[in-house]
């Protein structure tokens, strides 16, 4: 048995990991929540008729019984996983002989039930390639909360492994209670210790991260980090109580800085393999590099969209229609190129329009 249960991977990364899968049967559920409620009753209910309705389907398909029970079970164990407290818009569930994820995703999709020898991935992923990915941590005296973000939706994530608040460590972690002053330096720098060792765990290398808070629990952080080039701001402030939406108003409201940031960042970190060379730009290049398995890094401006056909194995990509030869058909070039690099371990990045001018539009470090 296998899920996807490495703490740090990404949405992203997970649809990734579950494209490569190969399987028959391979399952895949796909619902919006219509008409969210505070224990989203209706939608608890229309996920179980799904999986009833995935079960049908795969006795009327001719499956093995014994094959149909286990993954039925599988489900419903899955589905007994989700906190329907928390789903953000929808959810899509993955079962086959050998996988199985839930996972919750920040936007509206079409209600699909899919069986089929791979999972349905290619729009979901498509659609999150595109999205302004980040981290927020909120610091406080009394809870820490974690969320991700997706562009202007965040999604709060409930993890036992979130550190306390700061005030669990001054009362039961410090013992310098004589000395107030020193027994709070003592409990931030254990709470620090354990955020960041929290986000280390939780979170990837190269996501972006916002620190909410206390101004001196920020501040504390931001000095001890040991990914500090992380850090993409820090809003100050009290917000023990806020709810969601307040939070995440409070922090998209500077979307577009955030933005303009992350992508400054990403240019400034491929900037040594531009200085030496080692990247290619234009489509055509990038296409051939990333056939042949060198692509490392990808960016691309947002809204860059293409036609085009590969050739020569898909080794090549022109953009007139072939007059002979075998070719294939993309309607998104930049789709299927990004698609391409992130099936080979590589990372893709979009970038707000002229970013990228000075590259046509597209830029891809190389491995060699």
């Amino acid at each position: 048995m296998k899920n996807l249960e490495n703490k740090a991977l990404t949405l992203q990364e997970k649809l990734v990991e579950l494209l490569r899968v190969k399987e028959d049967p391979a399952v895949a559920i796909i619902l919006y929540n219509e008409a969210p409620s505070p224990r989203n009753e209706k939608f608890q209910i229309a996920l179980k008729d799904a999986i009833k309705d995935v079960v049908k389907k795969l006795e009327e398909q001719g499956y093995d019984k014994r094959l149909v029970r286990s993954l039925e079970d599988k489900m419903n164990k899955l589905e007994e996983k989700v906190f329907y407290e928390n789903i953000s818009k929808s959810l899509v569930m993955f079962v086959s002989p050998h996988y199985e994820e839930i996972l919750d995703i920040p936007f509206k999709v079409g209600n699909k039930i899919i069986v089929d020898n791979s999972f349905e991935i290619r729009d979901l992923l498509r659609t999150v390639n595109r999205l302004f990915k980040y981290d927020v941590i909120l610091l406080s005296k009394k809870k820490t909360r974690f969320f991700n973000g997706f562009h202007d939706v965040l999604m709060e994530i409930p993890n036992s492994d979130i550190p306390e608040g700061m005030e669990f460590y001054l009362e039961s972690r410090v013992s310098l209670k004589d000395d107030p002053g020193k027994a709070e330096t003592e409990a931030m720098r254990l709470y620090v210790l354990d955020v960041d060792k929290f986000l280390r765990t939780y979170t990837d290398m190269h996501t972006p991260l916002i620190v909410m808070g206390d101004k001196k629990l920020v501040s504390y952080f931001k000095n001890n980090t040991k990914r500090p080039a992380k850090i993409l701001d820090e809003i100050y402030g009290s917000y023990d109580d806020a709810r969601l939406s307040e939070i995440e108003k409070k922090v998209t409201e500077k979307l577009q800085d955030y933005i303009s940031k992350r992508d400054d960042k990403l240019l400034e970190r491929v900037q040594p393999d531009i200085d030496r060379y080692s990247y290619v730009s234009g489509l055509q290049e990038a296409w051939e590099i990333a056939a042949m398995k060198e692509a490392r890094i990808m960016l691309v401006e947002q809204g860059y969209k293409v036609e085009g056909y590969s050739i020569n194995n898909g080794l090549f990509l022109v953009f007139d229609k072939p007059e002979s030869g075998e070719y294939e058909y993309h309607a998104d070039v930049v789709d299927d190129l990004a698609e391409m690099v992130l099936l080979q371990g590589g990372e893709v990045y979009f970038l707000s329009p002229g970013k990228l001018q000075k590259y046509d539009k597209i830029l891809i470090t190389t491995r060699v």
